[in-house]
């Protein structure tokens, strides 16, 4: 599946965001991205109002970008968050661990990722991460006193500066590498936030019901028109979502200088917050068995035949507890509890227990002018590679033999 209607992914590369485009330019013109930040920084849940003290094409902005698609299904999102308290802790690590890898796994946004200075701090990333996946987790993400609202809009206002500032300095080729953050790199983002989760959910054996599949796939579209993604654009069902995943790695992923150090650091952080080193080989090792050993290899994880026996273990030992949830409203009740609160010590880890503000990006630095060199040229890749997904149409993870 490479077309979106009558729009293929190819043409998506050259798309935007043009509203978001639009106010960021007269920001810049203006002089203003330090005072919106100054402002901005009061504007944390939506039971806020606006900020006074912004420019007026800017707030209208934030006005209509604050507002909930007519589409969005209250049933369905009331469900889903029953889904994040049953499977929650499962939900913020695949997130932040295996979802952050397949974004790296596509060479252009590794690259773009690797051209604003503080994305080279894995600290601050994983921290806007956690507290954005946790945001979403709460009763109503996207209700009056949503955090995880405001959260995403200031995320699609930083797109736009990363785009201007790139296009300013001359650091981006588009007619090479399409426009930065573009559709297309925002959707396989997205991708593998939603229908990604659930394979690497199933590769947990964590069970995930038809209908919770279809209520997350549900919640992650209305969080994706907060982002900035183009809602016609967003699959409907998981089925397409597989799909459409498929052939967006098929023609986009590969591997790069900058995804292996961007993954590199990734592991780095976690394992610093694992005490001491006897267990640094375990997130190396359950992140190849969440993104596949093809993947994996590209982003150059480390294999341990050692700790591959261990995450076997380990997710035998999950599919034994979810089998004792489904049949004991006790344990259910008590690992659910369980999961919250680990979700919160996990959070309180990735931020260092304080609050860090959004900002939009008033420079880029970390620049080397040189070219991205891949062994494997993007839209080039073997058909023979095993990329994530699931389903007959949809080619799927493969996993480390033993060596």
């Amino acid at each position: 599946m490479t077309d979106i209607g009558r729009v293929s992914l190819h043409d998506l590369e050259q798309i935007g965001d043009p509203a978001a485009d639009e106010v960021v330019a007269g920001l810049v013109r203006a002089g203003q991205l330090h005072e919106v930040n100054r402002v901005l920084s009061q504007w944390q849940s939506d039971s806020q109002q606006i900020p006074a003290g912004l420019p007026a094409d800017l707030r209208d902005f934030l006005q209509q970008a604050r507002r909930a698609p007519d589409w969005a299904d209250q049933l369905r999102l009331t469900r889903v968050h029953e889904f994040f308290q049953d499977d929650g802790i499962h939900l913020g690590t695949v997130m932040a661990l295996g979802s952050m890898a397949m974004a790296y796994a596509v060479p252009r946004g590794a690259k773009m990722m690797s051209l604003t200075h503080r994305l080279h701090y894995p600290e601050r990333r994983m921290a806007n991460t956690g507290q954005f996946v946790f945001d979403l987790m709460q009763p109503e993400p996207f209700g009056p006193n949503s955090r995880f609202v405001v959260s995403a809009v200031k995320v699609r206002l930083i797109h736009a500066t990363i785009r201007h500032h790139l296009r300013s300095t001359g650091s981006w080729d588009e007619a090479k590498d399409g426009v930065a953050v573009s559709q297309q790199h925002l959707l396989i983002v997205w991708l593998a936030l939603s229908v990604q989760v659930l394979d690497f959910l199933q590769r947990l054996r964590i069970s995930v019901t038809t209908q919770e599949g279809e209520d997350y796939l549900h919640a992650w579209r209305v969080a994706g028109v907060f982002l900035g993604i183009q809602p016609e654009l967003m699959p409907q069902t998981v089925k397409q979502g597989h799909e459409m995943l498929a052939a967006a790695l098929q023609r986009s992923a590969g591997p790069s200088p900058e995804g292996a150090e961007l993954t590199k650091s990734l592991l780095e952080l976690y394992q610093g917050v694992i005490p001491g080193k006897i267990f640094d080989g375990y997130v190396p090792a359950l992140l190849r068995h969440l993104i596949g050993k093809d993947i994996a290899d590209w982003l150059q994880v480390p294999h341990s035949r050692t700790w591959q026996g261990v995450i076997r273990g380990y997710t035998v030992m999950l599919g034994m507890l979810e089998k004792i949830e489904d049949h004991s409203r006790w344990a259910e009740r008590l690992l659910d509890k369980a999961s919250q609160v680990v979700c919160k010590v996990e959070l309180q880890i990735l931020t260092r227990g304080k609050t860090t503000n959004l900002e939009l990006p008033t420079q880029l630095s970390g620049y080397n002018n040189q070219p991205t060199a891949t062994t494997q040229p993007a839209g080039a890749i073997d058909t023979n590679v095993q990329h994530a997904g699931d389903g007959a149409e949809v080619p799927i993870l493969t996993t480390d033999k033993p060596k």
